[in-house]
């Protein structure tokens, strides 16, 4: 049955919402899958079979953009728009969803976009020492090594400087708006949704 033209606006949204969880919950799968050859005491034959940290950085990336996308629809943060506000909220309402605390910080994914804003925070602790710039380890490394940016294979989180994002618990939230999906599309198949009304 198809949406009724005046409810296009929520449909589109909610076939974006799809998409992005659909992407997040393939990376997050990949990066499950190469997790245990991470692992410190995986045996040699696995840790030659598994993806390579600069991989498993872009995977983490991938999703970490998914993940952002799906936060800026359903929530404001600062944004000043009452426009944007009204709008989250009826999505919100509209996917049945309440409080989603991991999607509503993700400290990483603003770390990942404000790198430049990071570095020269830490560069005044900073002083000297070695850099690693992407790292694939459980153990965190000494005080001296400046870990820019890390997955831990072990806990699955990824971690930029001292932020730190567990993907079990974003998927888990990601998982409960999915599974929202349908539903809302139905709602919408009968009378108008408006997004920016009551």
């Amino acid at each position: 049955m198809p949406v009724k033209t005046y409810n296009f606006e929520p449909a589109v949204f909610l076939v974006e919402f799809n998409t992005q969880c659909n992407i997040a919950s393939i990376v997050f799968h990949r990066l499950q899958q190469t997790a245990p050859g991470w692992y410190s005491e995986a045996p040699t034959e696995v840790v030659g079979a598994q993806m390579s940290p600069r991989d498993i950085m872009i995977n983490c990336a991938a999703f970490l953009s998914a993940a952002a996308v799906i936060s800026k629809i359903l929530f404001p943060g600062a944004r000043p728009n009452t426009k944007v506000h009204r709008r989250c909220e009826r999505l919100r309402m509209l996917l049945e969803i309440g409080e989603l605390p991991t999607l509503q910080k993700l400290s990483v994914r603003n770390s990942f976009e404000h790198v430049d804003e990071r570095l020269d925070s830490i560069f005044k602790t900073f002083k000297s020492g070695s850099i690693a710039p992407i790292s694939v380890d459980e153990d965190s490394h000494a005080k001296d090594t400046l870990v820019l940016k890390r997955f831990d294979p072990r806990n699955l989180t990824i971690a930029f400087l001292k932020a730190e994002l567990s993907l079990p618990e974003c998927i888990a939230e990601i998982d409960q708006i999915d599974s929202m999906i349908d539903p809302a599309l139905k709602k919408l198949f009968g009378s108008r949704f408006d997004l920016h009304g009551s």
